[in-house]
């Protein structure tokens, strides 16, 4: 298999979860352990991150803006946290913690009255502040759903 017969798989998909199945399919037949190369499976990967971070949607429902887009992109990946788009920004909840530095580096800011992150830019400073629901109801909101960490059960 050559790499351009790996993207003519990934052609046309519309949603994250398309891709993700996809890549699931040719990981069982790339992977160096059932018989592929490094070499394929490396490929693999690097045209599957490709793709994720920079040509698709997160949800076939859902369209963001191209800016949100990326952003969510880089931090879809960290497990326990809940994302909320809600009008041009995107807030962050959850187990933030130990992903405080990476956020700061993306340029979240802290909101300390919600006690969550946000990235989107304030347009001043309002004398009479919103809730996070009343900002909801009056832009909309989408949440993005992200990793869960398994629970073992003994």
């Amino acid at each position: 298999m050559t790499q351009l017969q790996i993207e003519e798989q990934f052609k046309g998909i519309e949603g994250i979860n398309e891709a993700k199945k996809i890549y699931k399919q040719l990981a069982k037949r790339l992977h160096p352990d059932v018989g592929g190369s490094d070499e394929l499976f490396k490929m693999l990967n690097s045209i599957y991150t490709n793709i994720i971070e920079n040509k698709i949607y997160f949800s076939n429902e859902f369209k963001f803006d191209l800016e949100i887009e990326k952003i969510i992109s880089q931090i879809l990946h960290y497990e326990n946290i809940v994302i909320e788009v809600v009008g041009s920004w995107i807030w962050l909840s959850g187990d933030t913690r130990s992903i405080k530095d990476n956020l700061k580096e993306l340029n979240f800011k802290w909101a300390s009255k919600k006690k969550m992150w946000y990235y989107g830019e304030m347009k001043g400073r309002n004398p009479k502040e919103k809730s996070l629901e009343e900002i909801k109801g009056k832009y909309g909101c989408e949440i993005v759903r992200t990793k869960e960490k398994e629970k073992i059960a003994n």
